[in-house]
């Protein structure tokens, strides 16, 4: 039996175990092994570089501000990037642009702002920069209830080799985050679906907290494929998975 299957095992074993009541020390041997499968599925994850974006709530009132991390993962050193933020401009309008967390130390020009886009392009100074950093935070004003997405398109990296070689901007579900406006038309069930599918670690959107979540957690850690980043930190760490864990046994 792999670790992975073993974990899983567990885990159905504990929430079978649930009616009778779950206590601290039915946690341990299952956060052990995740620690050990984690740690190894780090270390073997295929590389890749990609836009994420994350905000810092996923259901607002028309009229509120927004804030949505831009922020580029690099399993290369990457010295140049080119990104463009499409939005809906009839839901939400741009209130400011923030770069003072920014990994980029030199802007080629302002940040662009269209009527449904922005444009973000800059370079360092270093040969360039790897792992995950942040590029810009566009704060948003929203104007109208609805359901949306805000998605990164447009991605140009160049390798800071000093050849100006093009880095593949990999496409994951990590380039787009959704959002909910609501206001005093929107009824209390529109309300308690939208923040149901919204839930910070309801990873399928079912509605709820399920071995189902954990096992595609799992996967994501292992072959690099999404990233769930639950305490908006701009990473995928046991931190998260803790957070996660947090959240099914509290069901």
């Amino acid at each position: 039996m792999t670790a992975f299957a073993w974990i899983k095992a567990k885990l159905r074993s504990y929430q079978s175990k649930r009616v009778a009541g779950i206590t601290v020390r039915y946690m341990f041997p299952a956060m052990l092994g995740t620690i050990l499968l984690l740690s190894a599925s780090s270390m073997s994850g295929v590389g890749q570089s990609y836009v994420y974006l994350t905000s810092n709530a996923s259901t607002i009132a028309v009229g509120e501000i927004v804030s949505v991390v831009v922020g580029v993962s690099a399993h290369t050193p990457i010295n140049a990037v080119d990104i463009t933020l499409d939005f809906p401009a009839d839901k939400v309008e741009v209130f400011s642009v923030d770069r003072g967390q920014s990994v980029l130390t030199i802007w080629t020009q302002e940040p662009v702002i269209t009527n449904n886009s922005v444009k973000l392009t800059g370079g360092t100074f270093k040969r360039g920069f790897i792992g995950q950093h942040q590029i810009a935070t566009v704060k948003f004003r929203t104007k109208a209830t609805g359901q949306y997405s805000m998605t990164a398109e447009k991605i140009t990296f160049v390798a800071g080799d000093g050849a100006g070689t093009p880095v593949i901007a990999s496409k994951k579900p990590t380039n787009s985050v959704a959002l909910f406006n609501f206001d005093e038309t929107t009824s209390a069930e529109q309300i308690k679906i939208a923040i149901a599918r919204g839930m910070t670690t309801d990873v399928n959107q079912d509605g709820q907290v399920t071995l189902q979540d954990i096992s595609a957690f799992m996967g994501a850690w292992n072959n690099q494929s999404q990233v769930f980043d639950f305490n908006n930190d701009g990473k995928m760490t046991f931190k998260d998975f803790s957070i996660l864990l947090a959240d099914f046994f509290r069901q």
